[in-house]
């Protein structure tokens, strides 16, 4: 199982000024990939995307051993796209990512909202896709992504269609991500692992 922690409010916060004292944490807790979610409905002062990637660079850069993720959406514009767009030691050659950096296109922002469109990842970096992706639809999604992929790499996140309430609390649905598990596998896109037959 690979581990993603998606980070929010305080935590973006601490990323965006530079901060790794808790993403130091996380690699030995099992963690391999980190969601950086700089936008205003995770709790995260919006105000400082303009202004933190370079900051955001050198926390990655110091964090090789993590893959990052960072939202692409309007809200983040400005950092997602600092880090792009720079030319230095962290960031690399402009119009590239650090080569542990990928991104989420998510217009949705965690608000269940499928997306209208699913764009063709760029040249120079990896993307993932997420809004709105859920056990309802995920067979037809993928359909849509992997076409859009045109023969790369890509991935899809969910993580509020997967929760459910279950005696009065919230909690991450395991039976949810079994059914995203078999409509991904009856829809052929891979093989069903032996170990949850």
């Amino acid at each position: 199982m690979q581990l993603a922690a998606h980070l929010c409010g305080t935590r973006v916060n601490e990323v965006l000024d530079g901060e790794d004292t808790f993403v130091s944490t996380l690699s030995q807790l099992g963690f391999k990939r980190v969601q950086i979610n700089a936008t205003a409905v995770n709790g995260v002062d919006t105000s400082k995307n303009a202004t933190s990637a370079q900051a955001v660079a050198k926390l990655i850069s110091r964090h090789k051993d993590l893959e990052f993720i960072l939202q692409k959406n309007e809200e983040t514009r400005p950092l997602w796209e600092g880090v792009l767009l720079s030319n230095d030691e962290y960031c690399g050659d402009s119009g590239k990512l650090p080569p542990n950096v990928t991104m989420l296109v998510d217009e949705s922002k965690g608000t269940r909202v499928l997306s209208e469109a699913w764009p063709t990842p760029p040249d120079g970096y990896n993307i993932g896709y997420a809004g709105g992706i859920g056990p309802a639809n995920i067979k037809d999604v993928l359909e849509k992504v992997l076409e859009a992929g045109n023969g790369r790499e890509v991935w899809v996140d969910m993580e509020s269609s997967l929760r459910s309430s279950k005696n009065g609390t919230d909690v991450f649905d395991l039976d949810k991500c079994y059914e995203c598990i078999g409509a991904v596998c009856s829809a052929e896109q891979f093989v069903h692992p032996e170990y949850l037959h």
